[in-house]
């Protein structure tokens, strides 16, 4: 077995964000964002815009309010540069791209510094991983999108962190997928197509983990034997949530001899991760923060704006709506409000110990009713 669980490998412990308050980083993004000469474009825009002064006025996370919610459609619209300060444009290749998978509507961009990308995605799963044991050394199976998605960016560099080689892979285009009818002949013909090539690997290769979607792995797991499902050792959910009874069907009865890890998050934002094993099978996911903060706000009751909500922040163990903020200094999206909604959670006692106290959420679903059409399914 190779460890993956000494401090050096996790250079997220080393970031400059990490073990502050978010009131303690927002100072210093708002300070990089909305610097006159090295901003970013579109932020020293908005803040001519809204007429305030961000430098003076931002100073904790309450403040961040004064934006109102962020627009979506910006991040489609506009260069990805206007969001990057002027500072780092000069540092292109140190920058990785990504796109949503069209979810709510056009893709939208986004980017990430190196070491901000590989403590997002590869260091946070990989040092919950170690703790929790998930297997290492073993081949692992993705089958996913790869292309301009970051988490097909993210994989082969978890995988190597985590003692494997490159991943096998099956390539799946989440845009494509979204475009056919649910149960469509086409829809059910797409997810055969990808099924197949997968069968074909865990049939020929010794695969110990298998990274998916749920609605993928539910019906993989279907046409695996008994055997090729004892083998896997280890199992990561992504792209869409996962809720109780399917968590504890793929748990007790598909793969009974894995390590079961799934994370929330989007290409936007980041990776939450459910930090440690449930008993009752809710799924509560934590951010790497304060980078990454996650709130929970009062539904939509139609009779309030979006920009009064932000305030309204519910009690913990109560439902609401999910609002994220992304806090780098490379970019910065205040006040999303997402799809999902889930029910706010303090931070665990063990979440304190690895340094993360902050909110979380526990088992994020779709709203059942948006302004936006959400187009589910594989992905």
């Amino acid at each position: 077995m190779i460890r993956t669980d000494n401090a050096d490998s996790f250079q997220f412990r080393n970031s400059t964000w990490f073990g502050l308050s978010p009131d303690e980083w927002l100072k210093s993004v708002v300070s990089r964002h909305f610097d006159p000469d090295y901003g970013s474009q579109y932020w020293l825009d908005k803040e001519s815009e809204l007429g305030i002064k961000a430098k003076k006025e931002i100073k904790a996370l309450d403040d961040l309010k004064l934006f109102g919610p962020m627009c979506e459609d910006d991040l489609r619209r506009y260069p990805i540069e206007h969001f990057i300060p002027r500072f780092f444009l000069n540092q292109k290749k140190d920058f990785i791209l990504g796109e949503t998978a069209g979810t709510t509507g056009r893709p939208k961009v986004t980017a990430y510094r190196n070491e901000e990308f590989h403590a997002v995605f590869v260091d946070w799963f990989a040092f919950i991983a170690g703790k929790r044991n998930f297997p290492t050394g073993g081949n692992w199976l993705w089958i996913g999108p790869s292309g301009p998605h970051i988490i097909g960016k993210a994989v082969g560099p978890v995988a190597h962190k985590m003692g494997s080689m490159d991943p096998f892979s099956i390539d799946f285009d989440p845009r494509w997928a979204k475009k056919m009818p649910a149960e469509s002949f086409a829809s059910k013909r797409y997810l055969d197509h990808i099924l197949e090539q997968a069968m074909d690997i865990i049939e020929t290769q010794e695969i110990e983990v298998l990274y998916t979607t749920p609605p993928v792995l539910a019906t993989l797991a279907l046409r695996m034997s008994d055997q090729e499902r004892l083998s896997i050792k280890g199992v990561h959910y992504g792209g869409i949530s996962i809720g109780k009874e399917a968590f504890m069907r793929f748990k007790e009865e598909y793969f009974p001899n894995a390590v079961h890890i799934s994370g929330y998050g989007n290409t936007l934002f980041g990776l939450c991760l459910e930090i440690e094993a449930s008993s009752t099978y809710d799924l509560d996911y934590f951010p790497l923060g304060p980078r990454m903060i996650v709130q929970v706000v009062e539904m939509d009751n139609g009779k309030e704006p979006d920009s009064e909500r932000l305030s309204k922040v519910v009690n913990y163990e109560e439902e609401g709506q999910v609002v994220f903020h992304r806090l780098d200094e490379s970019f910065f999206i205040p006040n999303m409000f997402e799809r999902d909604r889930a029910v706010r959670v303090p931070p665990t006692s063990l979440a304190i110990e690895y340094g993360i106290s902050l909110d979380g959420v526990r088992n994020p679903r779709l709203l059942e009713s948006s302004k936006h059409v959400v187009k589910a399914g594989l992905y």
